[in-house]
């Protein structure tokens, strides 16, 4: 987009820049906002707003970029001249930086498909992490080498502090032998070497050099004769450990230049994530949108605030240009052009906000076309524009002898130049600085003008011959601020339709100026003029009225389709807890059947091995009563209408069959009525029809058609009158099962039992536990004893009655 200086200064553009900038982390980042420009094309600014939008998809799991409170940039400048002095702190400094910039990159990298821009803009980007780990190792925090830079540095160090602790100590000893003539008991450092403080009157007294005067000049620095030679050792070993880190040192640093273009990638990434993050939550502080200007859009923005004037951005105005500025609430601004209306003359009283609806237009245009996030609503559009020119305030120049109107005029000049399809033209108080009739004359010769050719235009003006064009032309419309005629203030909502009045003498009451000043110029009005006020006060009186019918038949239409939608999402949730509901049922059922298969088959294979195994007479007789038990479960179970089958086969005599409950197969031997008798392993067990299917394939042989049944979930019937004695828990849960045994041994205590026995199965052993725990408890029980081999073995338990 092309734009002139004095447009970005007359829009205030660099305090928006500047504004935006405080939500960098660091310095690089605010550059890059506060040098931010206009893309020149759509394609550029699309691939703009894909990176932000990756960058915002990024930012909830935590900021791309550390804040770094020392400045970066100078460190770039440095590494970039060859000639310029780095200190190990620059150094420590840059790995940090390298460490955060390769973090970026790997979320980047690893965040595929939420970052796919991202990682497509900095695919090039080498990777540093050597480098930073390299001068991580071998610098310390403050940037001093370690001295595990390397192994002779190492061995040099440790000598150093060798020599320099044994002379310490010896010099103590000195010390401690020679304390009259020395003026501390400290060992200092002078030059590197080791000495003691002499008195200045003892010079001469103790042999030594005296290698200079303190900076009281009451002693002398003292370095004793017998030690001198070991002082000489300690310099020429800390002489060789300091070339030594000097060496490691330049190595780093000779590599750091090496990648110095390198290192300019990485900074470029910080720098721009940064500023991409800082916009990022200036669209959260001012609760904002990313609007991309399209090309062939209209423009449209909806409850727009100037960012300059929103008081969410007050804290962030106070920092940046040293005063917070507005505070109070911003009366939102709604404005409309189309294809078929491109021009749009705002007329309105003084103070109205004329100006700051024009220069909120043309600022938010100018920060979409640069990737910012603006204070609109979400259904806002703008254009791709190709130039901007926006004609605000005084344009007087001393020194070029220009004057407010000819330098109005060559603004106007270049409004004329850019008027073509792609731009926007923003012109405040046209035809205004000169007589009213060739101002006038010139504003409708420009309107004219841009009908033709069809700029996007906004313009504000109080002569009236401007407005009434703009009222007849095809292509141009016009719009007026609202003035409140019973308080005498304005509203600041811009209203589009009839020209409104400029409310000079209103404007000027308000400002209290003399009364006599003003009556006098209500007087000189004319009674045209005056009933031209009155006209207007009634049409806008009118706009009002039809405005607040407007408004409130909008809300009344949100109202209808809140309570709709919330009728569909509750109709809906009845739905899905009614889907959610038949698949739980059809689970649980699915779970039971299961579990009843797995238990009954069970059971049936055990008894029916021990039947084949030829037990004797009383365990056959148990087995018969217990198979008996069997019997009643199939014929006391309830009814259960299972889910019909569309074209499901009839059922006939001889014909295989399966229960839809347990599971079993077997051969049908008799139909009476809803009642079926069915063959099964050489027995005669009865059900209902309704739980009969015709079996996919005939029973197995060897199996007589048992596919996995259980007695899960079956009542278990309690007979103490057979002369057995006995309580069938098989395939119980635990807490109905001890129900049932408490029941069962009230029973057998009113009879002539003196023990019973209760058949639990061996399954996983937890319902034999729960029974012989009970049991060991119960007053009625004087003893227990697991079943004998004709009893059940450990799947009965005997017990004995008090």
């Amino acid at each position: 987009m092309r734009v002139s200086a004095a447009t970005l200064s007359a829009l205030e553009f660099a305090s928006l820049r500047r504004v935006a900038a405080e939500f960098a982390v660091n310095d690089l980042g605010r550059v890059e906002l506060v040098s931010a420009k206009p893309f020149a094309r759509a394609s550029e600014l699309r691939r703009s707003l894909g990176m932000t939008s990756d960058v915002e998809r990024l930012l909830p799991e935590g900021s791309l970029v550390a804040r770094f409170e020392e400045p970066l940039a100078p460190l770039a400048e440095a590494l970039a001249r060859e000639d310029s002095e780095i200190v190990g702190a620059d150094l420590v400094l840059l790995a940090s930086v390298l460490s955060s910039s390769q973090a970026a990159l790997a979320r980047i990298r690893a965040g595929e498909p939420k970052s796919e821009t991202l990682r497509e803009a900095f695919a090039t980007v080498p990777d540093l992490s050597d480098l930073a780990q390299e001068i991580g190792q071998r610098l310390d925090e403050r940037g001093r080498v370690r001295d595990s830079a390397s192994r002779r540095l190492e061995q040099l160090s440790k000598k150093s502090r060798k020599v320099r602790r044994e002379l310490y100590a010896k010099l103590g000893d000195f010390v401690s032998g020679h304390r009259d003539n020395l003026a501390e008991d400290t060992i200092s450092v002078h030059d590197g070497r080791l000495v003691l403080l002499l008195r200045s009157g003892s010079k001469g007294r103790l042999p030594g050099v005296v290698q200079g005067r303190s900076s009281t000049g009451r002693s002398f620095y003292f370095e004793p004769l017998e030690f001198v030679e070991e002082n000489n050792e300690l310099q020429a070993s800390q002489r060789e450990e300091k070339a030594e880190r000097q060496r490691i040192f330049l190595g780093i640093l000779a590599r750091v230049r090496a990648h110095a273009g390198d290192i300019r990638e990485h900074w470029h990434l910080l720098g721009d994530l940064d500023a991409r993050q800082a916009l990022c939550r200036l669209k959260t502080c001012f609760e904002g949108h990313f609007i991309e200007p399209k090309e062939g859009e209209e423009l449209e923005l909806v409850d727009a605030r100037h960012p300059l004037l929103d008081p969410l951005l007050a804290g962030q105005r106070e920092r940046a240009l040293g005063q917070a500025g507005h505070l109070g609430p911003v009366v939102p601004l709604s404005l409309a052009l189309s294809a078929d209306c491109r021009t749009l003359v705002v007329t309105g009283p003084n103070a109205g906000g004329k100006t700051v609806a024009l220069k909120t237009v043309g600022l938010l245009a100018l920060a979409a076309h640069c990737g910012f996030p603006l204070p609109v609503g979400l259904h806002s559009r703008l254009p791709f524009l190709s130039s901007m020119v926006a004609v605000v305030g005084d344009d007087q120049d001393l020194l070029e002898e220009r004057s407010t109107f000819s330098g109005r005029l060559l603004r106007l000049r270049e409004v004329w130049q850019e008027a073509h399809g792609g731009s926007l033209l923003l012109v405040d108080e046209l035809g205004s600085g000169t007589d009213p009739t060739e101002g006038a004359a010139l504003g409708v010769a420009l309107i004219e003008a841009l009908a033709v050719s069809s700029p996007w235009a906004l313009i504000t003006t109080h002569l009236t011959a401007i407005a009434a064009t703009a009222l007849d032309l095809e292509g141009a419309s016009c719009a007026a601020m609202e003035f409140d005629s019973l308080s005498g203030r304005p509203t600041y909502r811009l209203v589009p339709g009839a020209p409104g009045g400029s409310e000079a003498l209103a404007l000027a009451r308000r400002l209290e100026l003399p009364a006599a000043w003003l009556d006098r110029a209500e007087q000189l009005l004319g009674p045209d003029e005056r009933r031209l006020r009155r006209l207007l006060q009634e049409v806008e009186a009118s706009k009002r009225e039809l405005q607040d019918q407007h408004t409130e038949l909008r809300e009344l239409l949100a109202d209808t389709e809140r309570d709709r939608r919330e009728a569909a999402q509750h109709v809906a949730g009845i739905g899905q807890e009614r889907s959610q509901l038949a698949k739980s049922l059809r689970r649980e059922l699915r779970d039971f059947r299961s579990e009843v298969r797995r238990k009954l088959g069970g059971e049936i294979e055990r008894l029916a091995e021990e039947l084949e195994t030829g037990p004797k007479r009383s365990t056959r007789s148990k087995h018969t009563a217990t198979a008996k038990a069997l019997e009643r479960l199939f014929e006391d179970a309830p009814e259960w209408e299972g889910p019909s089958e569309r074209g499901a086969k009839p059922l006939e005599i001889g014909a295989a069959v399966e229960h839809s409950t347990l599971g079993w197969r077997g051969n049908l031997l008799e139909l009476n009525g809803n009642k079926a008798t069915v063959g099964v392993y050489g027995k005669r067990f009865r059900c209902m029809t309704s739980e009969l299917t015709r079996a996919e394939s005939p029973p197995d042989e060897n199996r007589q058609g048992f596919r996995e049944p259980s007695f899960a979930g079956r009542n278990i019937s309690e007979d103490s009158s057979s002369g057995t004695a006995e309580l069938i828990l098989v395939g119980q849960r635990v807490e109905p099962a001890l129900e049932a045994l408490e029941r069962f041994l009230d029973r057998a205590l009113l009879g002539s039992n003196e023990s019973v026995r209760i058949v639990h199965g061996h399954g996983t052993g937890r319902l034999r536990s729960a029974v012989r725990k009970r049991l060991e408890r119960h007053p009625a029980v004087a003893a227990w004893r697991p079943g004998g081999a004709a009893e059940g073995g450990d799947g009965a338990t005997v017990a004995t009655l008090a």
